[in-house]
């Protein structure tokens, strides 16, 4: 459309398709087409003087501006023309308007001969750069883009871009002017290409910033010059277009800056997601949809980093808040404060949080606590924000000088990191006792020591070391003691510490107490310590002790030259033999075996492995305390070379020496050999036995029994029935004691027809038995084992006591006999005599009760709790209630120790 300038003293129409305007004298008179024979309506209507000077319509819309610089429009429908808006401009009259093609937008140029845009929308008036070096000739809008339009002088035309929605303001760019021919007048403008009369005709003209509007680019040059163009013009869809194809970061930014700009958020998402920039996609993409065009625009002027412009559009918004999320974001506190304030902003309270860890940071306490104490007091605080309060009042009230109160709220949070923070705040201003008590509560027991002891608070220092096990911080606390001439208490620290050396050194010096100095080496083996050690005796001459710690260094080859000088090798010897070489353990055998000192020669032969030459020493030797040493050392080493040897100088003297029956026996024991040491342990019971030590063989054969059934290993029948009999014989006089002169009967019965094993008492053993037996009603066998006396071989050995007595049980033999009581068999269940250890049903031998001497039955059973014998329940509780003491083994038994076991246990 084209829009001539309509002047005040020239009558001017206009029209479109319903009406037609007619500017005369200063008024207008409006027709409508459809109905000539109704009058035209007049504007203005009433008011002061008729002052129109210039008039444009378009279809719905007239417009016309006076001389007083108001610019009116009237929308007009069917029935009559409305006014709908009106603008003043109040730097002069108007002279000329030019609407475009819709009547949004409008240039008037005023009598100062100033072009301006006018957006009745926005009620903005927007100045346009006009070269005044002519006048102008016209202007004339795009009819297919509202954001273009020319203005012409004969021979220059310049193209402008209106640009609405601009992130700053709307604003009018003079995007290029160009040179036409004197002769042309412009008639029309459509994408850019503009119509012209001549006087040749009607021709067209590409404007100079649309040459690519028809035309398809071919290589990277023209792809760039339509992306400029595209981008200049505002055609942000096709600039991306060109963007993509021409794969360059600098148009990606470019097309980025200027959708931004222009507040096109979809294309530059677009551009970003092309050219990767994904940081500023996250942004964006927040923001699509966003339909609040002040709230846009500030999210869109904080990512361009116009920060005060984007406040101020927040404001305006319908969002305030997010200014005050902008500049808490931005750290800027004051201004976030600020604003929070003055909104009541729920975000005051973290934003005073955050504004106080930052001023405090900066060194400004005093402030920082002012908001501390400020967040304290806001409402709703969590557990969490309080103890956040309060530890940054501590803190900052510990560095205004108020200790005492950022004590107590240190105290009060009981947070360790708090304490830690505070301590160390109190420790930077040499506080040092109160830092030390913050370091304890929060567990750093060794800094508060070390801060005690630069104190010289050696009693905290102590209550404090209690605690710990730190070797470092009694290190520490015992030198610092050390320093102030405390040295008892300092040398027990060093001890404490483990640093035995420093406490040695205390002790044989200033303290002078060798003895505890001495106490502490051989208790902490310390090398340093035994040095010192050393060193001290060998001045002193004290040789054995200096002996002593100079093998405790392993400095074995000193040792022995002093210990050679000072005639001290046996010192030296019982020093050295627990760390000695083979090779020292040798010399020192042959040192021994040339001073005649077996004993020691052969255990050092031992020591060093030479134990061939041990045992030959050992033989050599012969003494019982040899032959001891000689087995117990064939069982440590268990070589058979040596066992055998041993073995055949044991048995090589075995008819003519008891002593040598019981090395065998010794010998038998130590390898293992339990069969030959149950014959050798025979022998010797039996040779006890032909001697009258009943006892000594008891407790041979015992002995014995016990280590067969700790091995879990059959005790021979031999061995077993030489015990029966030998105990049967030892417990007859604890049941006469006890007034069982039955059951002694029974057991005297049971030696006597084994007399032969007790030779050395068989006439004593046999008037027993015929007295126990008279006395008890078992006549007839009184009269068998009297009559047995009556031999010539015994007769004369009856004590004059009982020699009547048994002649005239002969005499008067009585028959009578009561039978012994029957019990069953453990096994077979067989009624047999109570003292019969053989069933002759099930042919076992049966265990037999070590209190009583009869067969055990297969319930109602015990054993000693000692020696695991086993004993009938009844009567083994009986005997222990009248002697404390197990029968067998002779140890002492409790009551309470007693308990009735299955016969599978026994």
């Amino acid at each position: 459309m084209v829009a001539e300038g309509v002047e005040a003293s020239t009558c001017r129409t206009k029209k479109n398709e319903n009406y037609q305007v007619l500017l005369v004298e200063g008024s207008l008179e409006l027709r409508k087409l459809s109905s000539p024979e109704y009058g035209p309506e007049k504007f203005p209507e009433k008011g002061p003087k008729a002052d129109v000077t210039c008039v444009d319509i378009t279809p719905d819309i007239l417009i016309f501006g006076t001389a007083r610089g108001n610019l009116h429009y009237y929308h007009l429908d069917e029935t009559d023309a409305l006014l709908s808006y009106e603008y003043c401009h109040c730097d002069g009259g108007i002279k000329r308007i030019w609407a475009n093609p819709e009547g949004t937008r409008v240039l008037f140029e005023d009598d100062r001969k100033a072009v301006y845009l006018h957006n009745p929308f926005k009620d903005q008036a927007i100045p346009v750069p006009v070269q005044e070096s002519s006048e102008l000739e016209s202007a004339m809008w795009d009819e297919s883009n509202p954001s273009i339009f020319v203005l012409w002088r004969p021979g220059q035309i310049f193209v402008y871009l209106y640009a609405a929605v601009n992130i700053h303001s709307s604003e009018v760019t003079l995007l290029q002017s160009a040179v036409l021919p004197s002769d042309i007048c412009p008639t029309g403008l459509n994408r850019g290409a503009l119509t012209c009369q001549s006087d040749d005709g009607q021709e067209t003209i590409i404007l100079p910033t649309h040459t690519w509007a028809t035309k398809t680019p071919h290589d990277q040059q023209q792809f760039k010059q339509r992306f400029e163009q595209m981008l200049s013009t505002l055609h942000l869809e096709e600039a991306l277009a060109d963007a993509v194809s021409l794969k360059s970061s600098q148009c990606w930014e470019m097309l980025v800056s200027k959708s931004l700009e222009h507040m096109n958020v979809e294309v530059a998402v677009k551009a970003c997601q092309h050219s990767g920039n994904i940081k500023l996609l996250t942004s964006l993409r927040e923001l699509e949809g966003l339909e609040d065009f002040l709230l846009l625009r500030g999210h869109i002027l904080s990512l361009i980093g116009d920060f005060d412009a984007a406040e101020e559009s927040f404001l305006k918004s319908s969002r305030p808040e997010a200014a005050v999320e902008l500049r808490r974001d931005l750290e800027h506190w004051d201004q976030a404060i600020a604003l929070a304030k003055e909104m009541q902003s729920p975000m005051e309270a973290e934003i005073a949080k955050k504004y106080a860890l930052l001023l405090e940071k900066q060194g400004d306490y005093r402030q920082a606590l002012s908001y501390y104490e400020e967040f304290l007091k806001t409402g709703n605080l969590d557990p969490q924000q309080r103890a956040f309060a309060q530890t940054g009042i501590a803190r900052t009230s510990i560095r205004l000088g108020d200790i005492w109160k950022g004590k107590h709220l240190v105290t009060e949070c009981g947070d360790s990191l708090v304490y830690r923070e505070c301590a160390k705040i109190l420790e930077g201003l040499n506080l040092h006792e109160d830092a030390a008590e913050l370091y304890v509560l929060d567990g750093q027991l060794e800094k508060a020591i070390g801060m005690y002891l630069d104190m010289k608070n050696f009693s905290k220092a102590l209550s404090l070391l209690k605690r710990v096990d730190s070797p470092k911080c009694y290190t520490n606390y015992a030198r610092a003691l050390e320093a102030e001439r405390k040295l008892t208490e300092a040398a027990a620290a060093y001890v404490a510490a483990e640093d035995f050396e420093s406490a040695v050194r205390l002790y044989l010096g200033p303290l002078r107490n060798p003895t505890a100095a001495f106490s502490i080496v051989r208790k902490a083996r310390s090398m340093e310590g035994a040095r010192l050690a050393s060193r001290y005796c060998k001045n002193k001459g004290d040789y054995e002790n200096a002996i002593e710690f100079l093998v405790l260094q392993k400095r074995t080859e000193e040792a022995r030259e002093l210990a050679q000088q000072q005639d001290k090798m046996d010192v030296y010897t019982e020093r050295v033999a627990d760390v000695a070489s083979e090779e020292e353990c040798s010399k020192l055998g042959k040192y021994y075996e040339a001073m005649g000192n077996y004993e020691k020669a052969t255990a050092m032969f031992e020591k060093c492995g030479d134990v061939k030459h041990a045992l030959k020493l050992y033989m050599s030797w012969g003494t019982p305390e040899a032959m001891e040493h000689a087995i117990s050392m064939v069982g440590r080493q268990k070589d058979e070379g040596i066992t055998g040897q041993l073995l055949d100088f044991l048995t090589s003297d075995l008819e003519s020496s008891d002593k040598c029956s019981r090395n065998l026996f010794r010998l038998h024991m130590v390898i293992g050999n339990y069969e030959a040491a149950t014959k050798a342990a025979l022998l010797i019971a039996q040779k006890e036995q032909e001697s009258g030590n009943y006892k000594i063989a008891h407790q041979q054969l015992l002995d014995l029994c016990r280590v067969l059934k700790k091995e879990k290993l059959h005790v021979p029948y031999e061995l077993s029935k030489q015990l029966m009999l030998l105990h049967s014989y030892t417990l007859v006089k604890t049941l006469i004691r006890l007034g069982d002169h039955k059951s002694c009967a029974r057991l005297l019965i049971r030696v006597a027809m084994h007399i032969s094993n007790f030779p050395a008492h068989v006439v004593p053993i046999l008037i027993s038995t015929v007295i126990e037996c008279h006395r008890s009603g078992l006549k007839r066998t009184a009269f068998e084992y009297a009559t047995m006396l009556m031999r010539p071989e015994y007769r004369n050995q009856i004590t004059s006591a009982y020699k009547r007595k048994i002649e005239s049980i002969v005499r008067k033999p009585e028959k009578t006999e009561e039978e012994e009581t029957l019990t069953p068999c453990p096994f077979c269940k067989l009624q047999i005599p109570e003292t019969q250890l053989e069933c002759p049903s099930c042919r076992n031998d049966l265990p037999f009760c070590i209190a009583s001497g009869r067969h055990l039955t297969a319930e109602g059973l015990t054993c000693c709790p000692a020696c695991k014998f086993p004993a009938l329940l009844v009567e083994f509780t009986k005997l222990i209630e009248a002697g404390k003491t197990c029968p067998m083994c002779h140890e002492e038994v409790a009551l309470d120790d007693i308990v009735e076991k299955p016969l599978t246990d026994i």
